[in-house]
């Protein structure tokens, strides 16, 4: 539901974007794969993705930039997600590390807001668009989860993720950074149970329900607690 403010030519002609990257707005909007909400100028307007549908093509462009730019393995990716979906944690978390070291070393996310690190990993997951529907930011329960997986066949797992981040200060011991760490785990499972985010997985029947909590230290994720 978020939206973001940018300039919309209505004289535009496609030649333009080899020379102004910033006229790929208008085209979207225009090509209908982004809305407008709201006007705030001349010619300033409120953009938003007008559906869950049409959100997922952008996912699914950017998993693409992922595995050409980032040469992100897509055996390792439909490997991890796997884990996931048949409750291997512990072999998910692994994988899930070494596919977040490939891909977010190529980016700067210092004092990046969670949603950021929430649309990675809706990216990364995108893969399971077939055989799951894949939601986020929805409401259910007494709140609004972060990412939730529903499976087409209802005897599979279905997965509800909260994701948390804290920051890493340049002085902070293991130990102390391992206590933070276990505890925003912690927090984030227990928000899960609180605000039963996994209504919506109840209400279609799923049975075999996870909740998984994803805690970024930096750039690095913790899914289990550190022992």
């Amino acid at each position: 539901n978020e939206t973001i403010e940018k300039e919309i030519d209505e004289n535009f002609v496609y030649p333009d974007l080899d020379t102004d990257k910033e006229l790929l707005w208008t085209l979207l909007t225009f090509s209908g794969y982004l809305t407008t909400e709201s006007k705030r100028g001349v010619n300033n307007y409120r953009l938003r993705i007008p559906n869950y549908e049409i959100k997922f093509v952008f996912v699914n462009i950017i998993l693409k930039w992922l595995s050409v730019d980032v040469k992100l393995r897509k055996s390792l990716l439909e490997e991890t997600a796997n884990y996931l979906i048949t409750n291997q944690i512990e072999r998910f978390e692994r994988g899930f590390k070494e596919i977040i070291g490939d891909t977010f070393s190529y980016f700067d996310l210092l004092g990046e807001a969670e949603n950021v690190y929430q649309s990675y990993v809706l990216g990364l997951l995108a893969i399971l668009g077939d055989d799951y529907i894949i939601k986020s930011n929805r409401e259910s329960g007494e709140g609004r989860y972060d990412i939730m997986l529903i499976p087409h066949d209802k005897t599979k797992f279905g997965v509800v993720i909260e994701i948390k981040q804290i920051q890493i200060e340049s002085k902070i011991s293991n130990a102390k950074l391992t206590e933070r760490i276990n505890s925003k785990i912690a927090e984030a499972l227990s928000q899960i149970d609180k605000n039963y985010y996994y209504s919506e997985l109840v209400a279609n029947r799923i049975k075999n329900i996870i909740k998984l909590p994803i805690v970024f230290a930096g750039k690095v994720p913790y899914v289990l607690p550190i022992k």
